[in-house]
């Protein structure tokens, strides 16, 4: 490699072994447009178009911005909703080169938190939630709550032990009904937040960082866990998925639960303040 990425720390441009992998650009060859990419707070996300194309060029960010992250999931899981057309294409792959990938650039707006408020907006994420539960893949552990907390956990300082370990019981009787369930399961998201979420010509879903195959369940859960305001409208958005949520009452609330206490310690995990869930 010619160049490589540099430690921890926001860097200004992708390096030009990176550069030089995007579909139109060689030594020699520049970018007609680069630019940095807002969204995330996992990596280092840039735009980059050349005459074959717009491309969105992605790298690892520092280690303690990502825990939890596990590439060959997350690739798995992107090809099969690129495949149905609920992602953007993927182009390249190279996880043990910094998590270089290289996906197609897709026009629109990254939702909003108010979007979360909107019936429709929301009708129309379950539509593609349910198009996202339909797909089945294989090779892929089932989610478990309390394996990714434990993980979690063991990168958090001591001065929150007592709380971790109230946390970590809950979860471990989450993760064990996880398992005995009889529902099928499917592609699920797992971090529908609004940096996530991109409307163009139709909803994509961005950042398969954290997918997992679970229960369909978990995705509407994820929502309203990350956005509260959209409890009113959790009707509409489990029916368009093809779920019910007041038969499924209890379940739904401990997943919201689940997604709570896995945000919370994910921030305490990369050293930041959060409060408890």
């Amino acid at each position: 490699m010619a160049q490589a990425v540099p430690p921890p720390g926001d860097i200004d441009r992708p390096p030009d072994w990176a550069l030089e992998r995007v579909p139109g650009l060689r030594p020699g060859v520049s970018a007609l447009r680069l630019e940095r990419l807002g969204g995330g707070t996992v990596n280092e996300v840039f735009r980059v178009d050349s005459a074959l194309g717009r491309f969105v060029v992605r790298l690892d960010g520092p280690v303690w911005r990502r825990p939890g992250v596990d590439r060959a999931r997350e690739l798995t899981l992107h090809r099969a909703a690129a495949a149905a057309g609920l992602a953007p294409v993927l182009h390249v792959a190279m996880p043990e080169a910094h998590g270089l990938m290289i996906t197609e650039y897709v026009e629109g707006r990254l939702w909003a938190a108010d979007d979360y408020r909107n019936p429709a907006m929301l009708h129309r994420l379950g539509e593609r939630l349910g198009a996202l539960h339909r797909l089945r893949v294989t090779g892929v552990e089932r989610f478990d709550p309390i394996q990714v907390a434990q993980a979690y956990a063991a990168k958090i300082d001591a001065a929150h032990a007592e709380a971790t370990a109230a946390v970590l019981r809950r979860l471990a009787a989450l993760s064990g009904e996880l398992r005995d369930s009889a529902v099928p399961t499917c592609v699920v998201h797992g971090d529908l937040y609004q940096g996530n979420l991109l409307q163009g010509s139709r909803l994509w879903l961005l950042d398969w960082e954290y997918a997992q195959v679970s229960d369909p369940l978990m995705d509407v859960a994820c929502v309203l866990a990350y956005y509260p305001a959209a409890q009113r409208y959790r009707r509409e958005l489990a029916a368009a998925a093809g779920l019910d949520a007041d038969a499924q009452a209890g379940p739904l609330a401990e997943r919201v639960y689940a997604y709570r206490a896995l945000a919370w310690l994910w921030h305490l995990a990369r050293g930041e303040h959060a409060d408890p869930p």
